[in-house]
């Protein structure tokens, strides 16, 4: 995985706002936006706000399944804050946290005025053989004038040995690891995303 410039200071390195979409349905989305908003929580000591922005309730599941009663509400678990909603003013003027995460879902065209506003992109990718056209996007986005240098590239469970063809597109490439449980992020996930944020 390659890196990039230096660290400046802590919200730098992370960047203030993250954007997580995918390229197409069902590839883990919402499992690396948690895992990610844990990691930052745990490992940087940042305080996170990770907002759903997808449309499936997703995150309100999970609030629910982590024991929160009402679901529509915020709901703070393991020092991270999840928001079952985007907020527009909220969007704009940045809460009190050091970082917020969107779990944007698949729709690309809806999360893009959110991702415009992300310091860093992360696009969630499959490996499978019949997934081969959701790259298509990633050959637009390279060809054209974008500055994809604060863009990442997760393939969800991908074959290591097939990540050297990802990296055509010119954006920091990886094989996010299996995680069974992204509240608590294993050491291989938590290594993984050490150097996927490294400047």
């Amino acid at each position: 995985m390659a890196l990039i410039s230096k660290r400046k200071s802590r919200n730098d390195f992370y960047g203030k706002r993250i954007g997580i979409f995918g390229l197409g349905p069902r590839l883990g989305v919402t499992h690396i936006a948690v895992a990610v908003s844990n990691f930052l929580s745990d490992e940087a000591k940042l305080k996170v706000r990770l907002y759903e922005q997808n449309g499936h309730g997703d995150i309100s599941r999970l609030i629910h399944a982590l024991g929160g009663s009402e679901t529509d509400k915020e709901f703070t678990f393991h020092r991270v804050t999840y928001v079952p909603f985007v907020n527009d003013s909220e969007l704009l003027s940045g809460p009190d946290c050091d970082c917020m995460v969107f779990d944007l879902g698949r729709d690309f065209l809806r999360a893009k005025n959110t991702l415009r506003l992300c310091d860093i992109k992360i696009a969630v990718a499959g490996d499978a053989v019949w997934l081969k056209n959701e790259y298509d996007f990633l050959k637009e986005l390279a060809a054209g004038n974008t500055d994809i240098s604060n863009w990442r590239l997760f393939v969800n469970l991908g074959d290591p040995a097939r990540i050297k063809e990802k990296e055509k597109y010119g954006m920091i490439t990886g094989c996010f690891p299996f995680e069974p449980d992204p509240v608590y992020p294993c050491r291989e996930t938590i290594l993984f995303l050490q150097e996927a944020f490294k400047k």
